[in-house]
């Protein structure tokens, strides 16, 4: 019932018209966005004639395919015109069955009607402004008001394309990534997100130095905080609210703000006080262990 295609195999005209009419939200799920972080690393898990569908992407290890979650996607999952739980369960089964997953996002609609693991993530619903305003916390109203010191000395700056100390101050300062190589493929599919015009980005220096990078994915139903990276010496704490409250006044009237989630009860804090609404999604995530014992036992099957 449910099947796998390749990369090569997808009918694309199909796939965008199950999109189109998902009652999901499908931004990450776009095939120009999937494209562009993934490359063609990606397929489709099917069910019927399209009737519903599941994105996802893999990297290599050793020659091996792991599931994992392109640089920068935050949920996939199934989009289908009607959110059916009994079919969600046959794709989240499929996919457990038949891939070593190390790390998969369902997306906010799907619903499961299973005890599965969870991560939160906050929104703020599209209105004007002013109302979204009314909302943040009374500290919050008070950090992102524009003091003598602001306007004074912050600069909001959007010309990043050619500006190496923009560049290095991103691999410098951008957290989860060790690898020198890893951090360069995150400033590369940034780059290319940009030139696509599917990625906003901004700086916010102080003092003539940057002190904030912003990078907005810019989707058709919403706008995502893909990235979100701070100087640890910040002269002026309140930047950071700053900045987001930047965000929001040029966009939050036409678009939902999604501020892609955390766990880390800090930056779960800094959402919260913008007036955003926590929600939850689904996840498979496994310890490199656990996907070395399914990769052994996919092969085993294999060659049985």
């Amino acid at each position: 019932m449910i099947r796998r295609l390749k990369y090569h195999e997808i009918d694309f005209v199909k796939y965008q018209k199950a999109l189109s009419e998902a009652c999901q939200l499908s931004d990450f799920a776009q095939a120009d966005f999937l494209n562009i972080v993934s490359g063609k690393n990606w397929g489709l898990l099917v069910y019927k004639d399209y009737e519903a569908v599941m994105p996802i992407a893999w990297s290599k290890n050793f020659g091996i395919k792991i599931i994992q979650m392109p640089a920068l996607c935050h949920q996939l999952g199934i989009f289908s015109a009607t959110d059916n739980p009994e079919v969600n369960l046959l794709f989240f089964e499929f996919l457990k069955n038949n891939f070593a997953v190390s790390y998969y996002a369902f997306n906010k609609d799907n619903v499961f009607h299973r005890e599965i693991q969870k991560k939160k993530s906050y929104i703020i619903a599209k209105n004007s402004y002013e109302e979204v305003k009314k909302k943040y916390h009374i500290h919050r109203r008070r950090n992102v008001r524009h003091t003598d010191d602001v306007k004074e000395n912050a600069e909001f700056n959007n010309k990043i394309d050619s500006d190496k100390y923009i560049e290095d101050f991103f691999l410098e300062n951008i957290r989860g990534a060790d690898k020198l190589s890893l951090k360069k493929v995150y400033w590369e599919t940034l780059m290319r997100l940009k030139k696509a015009g599917l990625m906003n980005i901004f700086t916010v220096k102080y003092k003539e130095d940057v002190k904030s990078f912003v990078a907005i994915y810019e989707g058709e139903q919403a706008n995502y905080l893909s990235l979100f990276i701070n100087s640890p010496q910040l002269e002026n704490k309140n930047l950071p609210s700053i900045a987001i409250d930047y965000q929001l006044q040029q966009s939050i009237e036409s678009k939902d703000f999604d501020f892609m989630g955390s766990n880390v009860p800090s930056v779960a804090s800094f959402n919260e006080r913008f007036g955003a609404d926590a929600y939850f999604f689904s996840i498979i995530c496994h310890q490199k262990l656990n996907i070395i014992r399914k990769i052994i036992k996919l092969i085993f099957t294999k060659n049985r």
